[in-house]
């Protein structure tokens, strides 16, 4: 009477749960399966019974499967061991599903007869999955976007000023600590408001852009050029004294000179103010003495180099 009531209880449970209950041989053949395989998959117990589980498997699938046994199903301790993994499946219609797989390995005398297991619809929380993923490399790209408008003028590509305070004080630290001196080049786009207003704001700003090439091909790896406002930028040169950085920017001023930017009968140039840092001055006061050096170039002549 207990082996019937046992039965019977087991009976109703493999009728009605959702999950495939299933049993394999030592081969991956299916040997039992359970009825949910049809609302599941499409596929009728019998239809399964008799055939490799890996036939029903995506191509993706099946070389994962195949890893996982090699990984897990070797020995004789492993072979104890449940092992679970999401693979998909194909259903009879060849749509795909994604389904989470236990298994748990039959074994008699230490010797594999095979496997028994639970196969699990896992679709919609896959696509949750997903959608969570897609959230978060989008989210993860907008950070990223958020964090390039901190830090570079989207126009030039040079840094933008909020940058500069960062770069300066880590140079002032090491004139500080090892004396090793360091400048910056402070120049202003000769005439631009002309440009603008004669040549339309596209212009200048492709202007702007080509200067900037100009610059930083000029320039060391480990020198930064930031957009200061408008058409001013500022050129920090790191471990540079003042009689190098006054031959750079001289040949900055030719390099913008010689350029045909392609605006007829308008010469594009560039007026320069330099200076070194000096111990206990403030970034204000550095900054400061040299725009003196570049509001003197543009007074005196424009398109010339002066030290601040």
């Amino acid at each position: 009477m207990y082996n019937i009531k046992e039965y019977n209880r087991y009976k109703y449970v493999l009728e009605n749960i959702k999950d495939i209950i299933w049993e394999m041989d030592a081969s991956l053949v299916f040997t039992f399966v359970s009825e949910a395989s049809e609302e599941t998959a499409g596929y009728k117990a019998e239809e399964l019974v008799g055939r490799c589980m890996l036939d029903f498997l995506t191509p993706e699938s099946k070389n994962y499967v195949a890893q996982k046994w090699r990984e897990r199903f070797t020995g004789t301790e492993n072979l104890k061991k449940i092992i679970l993994y999401d693979v998909q499946f194909v259903c009879k219609d060849g749509s795909l599903i994604w389904v989470e797989v236990s298994v748990k390995p039959i074994i008699n005398n230490d010797k594999l007869m095979g496997y028994i297991g639970v196969t699990r619809d896992i679709s919609e929380k896959k696509s949750h999955e997903e959608e969570l993923k897609k959230y978060i490399e989008e989210l993860k790209y907008a950070n990223k976007r958020l964090e390039e408008m901190a830090t570079f003028d989207m126009l030039t590509g040079a840094y933008n000023r909020r940058k500069f305070e960062y770069f300066v004080k880590m140079s002032i630290e090491k004139k500080e600590n090892s004396g090793i001196s360091f400048c910056i080049i402070m120049f202003d786009i000769d005439f631009f408001k002309k440009v603008n207003d004669t040549f339309g704001h596209r212009e200048g700003d492709r202007i702007l852009k080509e200067i900037t090439a100009i610059v930083k091909s000029s320039l060391r790896e480990q020198d930064k050029v930031f957009r200061w406002g408008g058409e001013e930028f500022i050129i920090l040169l790191p471990e540079l004294p003042l009689e190098r950085t006054e031959e750079i920017a001289e040949s900055l001023r030719k390099a913008v000179e010689q350029n045909d930017f392609g605006i007829k009968n308008h010469p594009v140039t560039i007026s320069l103010g330099i200076g070194e840092y000096v111990i206990n001055d403030s970034i204000e006061q550095f900054v400061s003495r040299v725009d003196n050096g570049l509001l003197k170039a543009k007074s005196t002549g424009r398109n010339r180099v002066i030290i601040g």
